[in-house]
Parts: structure tokens; C-alpha cells; sequence
């Protein structure tokens, strides 16, 4: 699940509300430090500066005895930043820290199309597939729904959540993967008109053709063939609970996890420092290739485009910035990647009402801010 991005909280806003908290310090202007390279002596001190201005962030925005937030940054490769701020568990009073891990909701699609892309460069499937050609017990519609029209959220299958909980089955009881499945299976008919159509379900049916076409469960595909090579700390657990894993809450602080423990979609557990290293991949193309760009479709917001496209389980904004956030229970997330793919922000956070875009646009304002174009 995603929710609409705000408008970016700038540097000057920031500064106002540092300042009312009464903890307003002096600053160099962000857009002049950010033109200095990080590799000089200038750049060393500009970091620094930025990593002051960072924490100050954090501290700002969370509240010491809530629910909290994760981030950090990275900048081509190698991880600048990162700070936490908040609780991980209200009951044990345990804090957050950047070696917490959250589930990162819908930021886990892009592993998925990842997955699929590897399969098709392999020569292992072609997103002009059916879906019925890589997995069996669908309606009729699986005959005509491609592997492409999925990863684009253009296949207009109905999200499971709708037949899941028309069927009694609420957000926080239990369903494991194969009863997610099974109320897709029954959904008869696609959701009338053309176009994209943001579905869940897309994504949790995309994690199927990669088991059906690896002969892998899906957890498996990723550790041995994504996370592995790479030696990241990231894995599909969807419902994890452990001591290291923050518990989720809503609004109210009240613990709201999920029980629908689907994948492909969602459950991806790590932090936010794994995110930024895996983001990496956007600017290396090892695993992350151009193909991920190829046929993106044009984003609908009320059935008219919004300016963004929707890529291999990311957005491309209109200023060529690649973004994801997610959503699930008391989970939420953000994944941004700079237009020109340098840097890198992720944010984590275990309350529903956590300030992960404010965090974000604010980090994003420090670390790159935007050039002025030539007509400015």
C-alpha cells in the first residue's frame, strides 16, 4: 500500500521548526555546501555539517517515548549517514536504533520485479507472458493478463484485501501466502477500464511466476540470486516478529500488525542503511539494469496521470528522481533515488503517523538539493 507524497519540506522550513523547538543552530546555505565535492577537504567539513544537521532533523521530528522513524543516506555506494530516533517497543521501552529492522511494505516490489527481469534477461520467461502460462489455477482473465502488465500495475486485477476481508478475514488475522492466493483465484472478473491500477495483488502474483519458473520458493530466489551476491541484510519475512525488529503501531500507539503474511507485494524486513546499499544498484546497473525503466507506465491519480510513471516496483518522478513508499499496518517507508542516482535516502518508521515524508523531503533538501535549471 502507498499513500500520496506531500509537497517537500525545505531547508528554510526546517529551520523554522528547529528554531520554535529552540533548538535553531547557525547553517550554511545547504545549496552552496552541496556543490562542493565530497572528496576534498571542503567536502569532509560539509559532511560533517550535513551530519550535524541530520541528527538535529531527527531529534526535531520524533518524540523520545513514541513510536519512531530509521534513516539514512547514501551517496554513490557508500552510507554517509544514519540516525533513529523513538521507540521500537512502547511495552519494553526498548529504542530505536539504525540496526532496527522494519518491514518495508511496498519498497518491497522493486525486489520482486528485480527477480522477474532476472528470470526474463536469463531467457527464462518474457514479460509478454500470460500469466497463465507460469501459474495454474486462475480465471480465464490469466489468459490475457501479461508478466508486464503486472510489474506496470496495469492488469487491473483487484487488490486481495477486498475478497479477503468480504470474507470476514480482517488486516490483523491470520492468512499465510497460499490463502492470499486463493482469494485471488476467486476474483472472476478485472477492474473495468484501461490502465494502471495500483493492485497488490499484481505483486504477490509476480512472486508466484518467479517460484514457478526458478523452481525456488521466493525467499529462496532472492537470498541465493539478489541479497547474496550483494551481502545484504535483507530478507522476506512478512509478520516477522523478533527482538530486533521494531513493533508496529498506529496513530493512536496502539499495536497494529498484520496477519495476512502474503509476499512479493510487501515483507521485506531490514533497515534502512540496507536500503540505501541496495539502492545503489539504480547507478551500478549489476542487477538493477536499464530493462527497469523499459515500458513504465503513466501513473493515474482519479483516472488522470499525475506525472510520474511506474517503473519495475518504483515510481520515476517528473524530475527523473526513481521513489517507492510504503504502507503496511503500522509500517511505513520511503525509498528515494536522486535523478542523477548518487544519493539515496530511506526511511523506516513503526507509527502510522510517523513523519517519514517530512524526513525524507528534508534530507533529500540537505544531501541534494535540486540545481537551479538554466531558465531559473
Amino acid at each position: 500500500m502507498t499513500a500520496p507524497r506531500p509537497l517537500v519540506l525545505t531547508v528554510t522550513a526546517l529551520a523554522a521548526i528547529v528554531a520554535l523547538a529552540g533548538c535553531a543552530v547557525e547553517r550554511e546555505p545547504v545549496p552552496q555546501l552541496a556543490k562542493v565535492p565530497l572528496s576534498t577537504d571542503t567536502g569532509v567539513q560539509r559532511t560533517a555539517k550535513l551530519v550535524t544537521l541530520s541528527d538535529e532533523l531527527m531529534a526535531t521530528f520524533l518524540e523520545p517515548d513514541r513510536p519512531g522513524c530509521s534513516a539514512a543516506v547514501g551517496v554513490t555506494g557508500e552510507v554517509v549517514w544514519a540516525a533513529a530516533g523513538g521507540l521500537a517497543d512502547l511495552t519494553t521501552g526498548d529504542p530505536l536504533t539504525t540496526e532496527t529492522r522494519f518491514d518495508m511494505a511496498s519498497i518491497s516490489k522493486q525486489f520482486t520485479a528485480t527477480s522477474v527481469l532476472v528470470l526474463e534477461r536469463e531467457g527464462s520467461l518474457s514479460l509478454d507472458d500470460p500469466l497463465s502460462a507460469h501459474v495454474d489455477g486462475l480465471p480465464q482473465w490469466a489468459d490475457e493478463v501479461t508478466l508486464e502488465q503486472l510489474m506496470h500495475h496495469t492488469a487491473r486485477v483487484p487488490d486481495f484485501w477486498i475478497e479477503l476481508e468480504a470474507e470476514g478475514v480482517g488486516f490483523t488475522d491470520a492468512a499465510e501466502h497460499a490463502t492470499v492466493l486463493a482469494a485471488i483465484a476467486r476474483t472472476d472478473e478485472l477492474l473495468p477500464g484501461e490502465g494502471y491500477a495500483y493492485a497488490n495483488s499484481h505483486y504477490v502474483l509476480l512472486a508466484e511466476v518467479v517460484e514457478a519458473v526458478s523452481g525456488q520458493s521466493f525467499p529462496q530466489f532472492l537470498a541465493e540470486r539478489l541479497t547474496s551476491p550483494l551481502a545484504l541484510d535483507l530478507s522476506v519475512d512478512p509478520g516477522l516478529t523478533a527482538p530486533d525488529v521494531a513493533t508496529p503501531y498506529d496513530t493512536d500507539d496502539t499495536l497494529l500488525r498484520g496477519g495476512w503474511a502474503a509476499y512479493g507485494h510487501s515483507g521485506i524486513v531490514t533497515t534502512p542503511t540496507e536500503l540505501v546499499r541496495w539502492g545503489d544498484q539504480y547507478r551500478l546497473g549489476e542487477l538493477v539494469q536499464a530493462d527497469v525503466v523499459a515500458g513504465a507506465a503513466i501513473v493515474l491519480d482519479d483516472e488522470q496521470p499525475n506525472g510520474e510513471l511506474y517503473a519495475a516496483g518504483i515510481r520515476i518522478e517528473p524530475d527523473g528522481s526513481l521513489y517507492h513508499s510504503g504502507r503496511w499496518g503500522g509500517y511505513i517507508s520511503d525509498l528515494t533515488i536522486t535523478p542523477d542516482r548518487e544519493t539515496v535516502i530511506a526511511v523506516a518508521c513503526n507509527g502510522r503517523g510517523a513523519p517519514r515524508f517530512e524526513i525524507a523531503d528534508a534530507l533529500r533538501e540537505l544531501w541534494a538539493p535540486a540545481r537551479p535549471s538554466e531558465d531559473d
